[in-house]
């Protein structure tokens, strides 16, 4: 089966991308729109003072109310501002809106020459707000957008206007109507250019975040294949060491009971070294069978907790091991085990690599928001890379990243080896 899909870019909702989980992608539409609304705050309220100047210098009181209304546009856009600061991006989009529509009745009424002009502020803002609103919102806008674009035009058409091109000679009249339209345009420009930006760094990551889930998806099923191979494993072990092992003694013991209890029907009743022998055999036995259901789950874990299990462990080591234990985190049955196992694969692999003089510390902290057990040796070391693929190491990989956590192992020939097991201290409260 293949692991391509195809995607139409018409089916992908930007809303749910830009107010999604993700946080990096939820803020920097929150931040990207704050800002432009901010800059729009500046742009206005520098309009309508340079609109004021104008009414001023030509003593035109038409210009004076044309000021009033551009100023009026402020109010919109600080009711949009908490809307974008909190994230809810459809209100704020609308409000910003709202006062840019507002806007166009009275320059078209008063200036009807600036149609062009109003034409742009109808439509740009909803192109730009397209990109941030769910599909079935937008095509609520674009009736409303439409209506306006036909009723200004309308206005503009039908209006002779108050004469402020008359008041004004007709090249600064002109330049500055030419100006506004070209600033308009290079703003609208420069808002898509920063939104495809945006977006690409969106896209980056979601890329990114796609490809870490494929790699998490094959090292999940990497690490089940591993756990039902070794399940497979350990009970063909605990069969042989069943068979070969406490089985052989006790059918060896029950076969000298046999013996003896013939031997003492016949009047020859067993002597007390013969009996001693019984006994040396069935405690034996005893231990085999304590060591095998240790290998399956210790019971001291379960008595003691695992700091106390870990010192038991230390204390039958043949390498002298130090346990430091600085957390104060509960840990729930199976983290405990996972961390017991972990410390006791790789306390035998310090035995077994780093030589008698060699010590062991472990130790367990909280770390932030991580608990974090290390196993450190002073032994030799080891080249890390040519043994990631270890059957130890994958255990021990994969009982922690069952957890939510990780494994790094760090170690270099001639200095030692250090074992960190890293668990999320949310994993833990959510397996308690």
């Amino acid at each position: 089966m293949s692991d391509r899909v195809s995607v139409d870019p018409s089916d992908i909702d930007l809303q749910s991308v830009a107010e999604s989980e993700i946080p990096e992608v939820r803020q920097e539409a929150r931040d990207w729109l704050l800002a432009n609304n901010t800059s729009d705050q500046r742009s206005v309220a520098l309009m309508s003072l340079g609109v004021l100047v104008f009414a001023i210098i030509l003593q035109s009181w038409w210009a004076a109310v044309l000021a009033g209304c551009i100023a009026l546009v402020l109010p919109f856009r600080w009711v949009a501002g908490p809307y974008f600061r909190g994230g809810d991006l459809r209100r704020g989009i609308l409000w910003a809106n709202l006062g840019s529509w507002y806007l166009l009745f009275p320059l078209v009424i008063i200036i009807p020459e600036t149609l062009p002009i109003a034409i742009q502020n109808v439509i740009g803002p909803v192109i730009l707000a397209a990109t941030y609103l769910e599909r079935r919102f937008v095509k609520q806008l674009i009736p409303g957008t439409i209506a306006i674009a036909v009723v200004i035009s309308l206005i503009s058409f039908t209006t002779d206007g108050v004469g402020l091109d008359e008041v004004a000679p007709d090249g600064v009249f002109i330049g500055v109507l030419v100006a506004y339209i070209a600033a308009n345009l290079l703003m609208v420009m420069g808002d898509i250019q920063e939104l495809n930006l945006v977006h690409l760094r969106s896209l980056d990551r979601a890329v990114k975040q796609n490809r870490e889930l494929r790699a998490a998806e094959r090292a999940l099923r990497d690490s089940r294949r591993r756990l039902v191979v070794a399940g497979d494993e350990e009970r063909v072990r605990v069969e042989r060491d069943l068979h070969d092992g406490a089985q052989q003694r006790l059918v060896s013991l029950s076969m000298q009971l046999r013996l003896a209890a013939d031997l003492a029907a016949d009047g020859q009743p067993p002597s007390s070294d013969s009996l001693m022998a019984l006994h040396r055999s069935a405690n034996e036995a005893v231990d085999e069978l304590r060591d095998l259901a240790q290998g399956l789950y210790p019971a001291r874990l379960k008595e003691l907790g695992l700091v106390r299990a870990l010192h038991s462990l230390a204390r039958r080591s043949p390498t002298p091991i130090e346990i430091d234990d600085r957390t104060t985190t509960h840990l729930d049955d199976s983290t405990q085990v996972a961390l017991y196992f972990v410390c006791a694969e790789a306390i035998q692999n310090a035995s077994k690599h780093a030589g008698a003089d060699a010590r062991v510390t472990v130790t367990l902290v909280d770390d932030g928001h991580d608990l974090v057990m290390t196993i450190a040796d002073d032994g030799p070391g080891f080249d890390a890379d040519d043994h990631a693929s270890s059957r130890g190491l994958l255990n021990m990989a994969d009982r922690v990243g069952a957890l939510g956590g990780t494994l790094d192992v760090d170690s270099e020939r001639g200095r030692g080896t250090v074992v960190s097991a890293r668990i999320p201290h949310a994993e833990l409260a959510s397996t308690s």
